[in-house]
């Protein structure tokens, strides 16, 4: 490179790409989202103790659980969401989700790291681990996006990441069933992986990623593997979207 070209680069560097608009962008606080995109999502500041979702109005709220929480506790812990599945956001997630954008766990992982920050540094998390895809479905997409927030989180933070549990049941797409239909569908759908001893997770503090709660069944779902079958000691669940709850 000539030496015009590299003081162009100390003085002029070239700006970075929005993985999202494709825009190009000085500064943002997110790497591999501009601004401009990170002001259209709905970042959950306000939300259920429990389910971690946010809830509509939210001056109903009033740091109790919502209703739905309220009728039937989550085995989990607690659980926490980034921002809301709705408008700009959750078509960028769908797109990492459907699109094969690896790309875009990147910024994502980013996101997660600050609310695991926030609400679960002080946890003594001994394992991080994704929500697991049926084989047919992971081979279908090119990967496991779960995977790879879990991973992208487990790599700034220095803890260990498993990816140990299969998903047994190639279900039908959870989004197309009612809460009690995802229920039935997901019994029985989790086993460690043949050569992993079921004691690994026994009496640890357990760390699940997935990209999306809808109605927290998946979530629910695990935690009661993971509870019963595994002996882990606690469970939390972390997500990138969450729908809301919304109370009429």
């Amino acid at each position: 490179m000539k030496l015009l070209d590299l003081l162009k680069d100390l003085v002029y560097p070239e700006k970075q790409v929005c993985l999202a608009c494709g825009r190009r962008y000085d500064h943002s606080e997110i790497t591999g989202i501009c601004d401009r995109c990170l002001a259209k999502f709905s970042f959950i500041t306000q939300s259920c103790p429990v389910c971690g979702r946010e809830v509509i109005p939210p001056n109903l709220l009033e740091d109790h659980p919502c209703p739905e929480c309220q009728k039937e506790r989550p085995p989990y812990n607690f659980a926490k969401s980034v921002f809301t599945y709705a408008g700009y956001a959750r078509d960028i997630l769908l797109e990492f989700k459907y699109g094969d954008r690896p790309d875009l766990s990147d910024p994502f992982g980013e996101l997660l790291h600050l609310y695991y920050s926030e609400y679960f540094a002080d946890r003594d998390i001994d394992y991080i681990i994704p929500v697991p895809m049926h084989g047919e479905r992971e081979n279908y997409r090119g990967y496991n996006q779960s995977a790879r927030l879990a991973k992208k989180l487990a790599g700034k933070i220095n803890l260990q990441y498993r990816d140990i549990l299969l998903r047994i049941k190639n279900s039908l797409p959870l989004y197309t069933l009612t809460k009690k239909a995802r229920k039935l569908e997901l019994e029985g759908a989790f086993e460690i992986k043949e050569g992993c001893g079921c004691d690994v997770f026994a009496e640890k503090n357990i760390l699940v990623i997935d990209d999306i709660m809808t109605t927290g069944t998946t979530a629910s779902e695990i935690s009661h593997f993971l509870f019963e079958d595994l002996n882990a000691k606690n469970v939390y669940i972390l997500t990138a979207a969450s729908v809301p709850v919304t109370i009429d």
